[in-house]
């Protein structure tokens, strides 16, 4: 008999299921996505500090949830990891209308 189970949850709110089959093998069936925990803590990190590491030298300044960047790629018809599109990709992380997915203050 079949059974579905969780298999993993990621720090990214991913949650993968999957199906322990008869023969005992395993099939994944089902991918979901909690954007929710993802945006919470981007609320909470923009909140926590500045985003700076303690040197100074890097910052941390967005967590962008994968079914978003996937739209962007897909519907949108644009790469948000092509080097070409970082300045469309900075547009939209400063935009107000995506404050939601900033983990620290300030413009890029």
């Amino acid at each position: 008999m079949s059974s579905i189970m969780p298999f993993m949850t990621e720090p990214n709110g991913i949650v993968r299921k999957w199906v322990n089959n008869s023969d005992g093998t395993y099939t994944v069936v089902s991918e979901q996505h909690n954007e929710t925990q993802i945006l919470d803590r981007n609320k909470a990190m923009a909140n926590h500090n500045d985003g700076y590491t303690p040197s100074r030298e890097m910052r941390r300044v967005a967590s962008i949830p994968m079914l978003l960047l996937e739209h962007w790629k897909y519907v949108e018809g644009w790469d948000p990891f092509h080097p070409e599109n970082a300045k469309k990709l900075e547009r939209k992380l400063n935009d107000p209308e995506f404050m939601w997915l900033r983990t620290a203050p300030g413009r890029l």
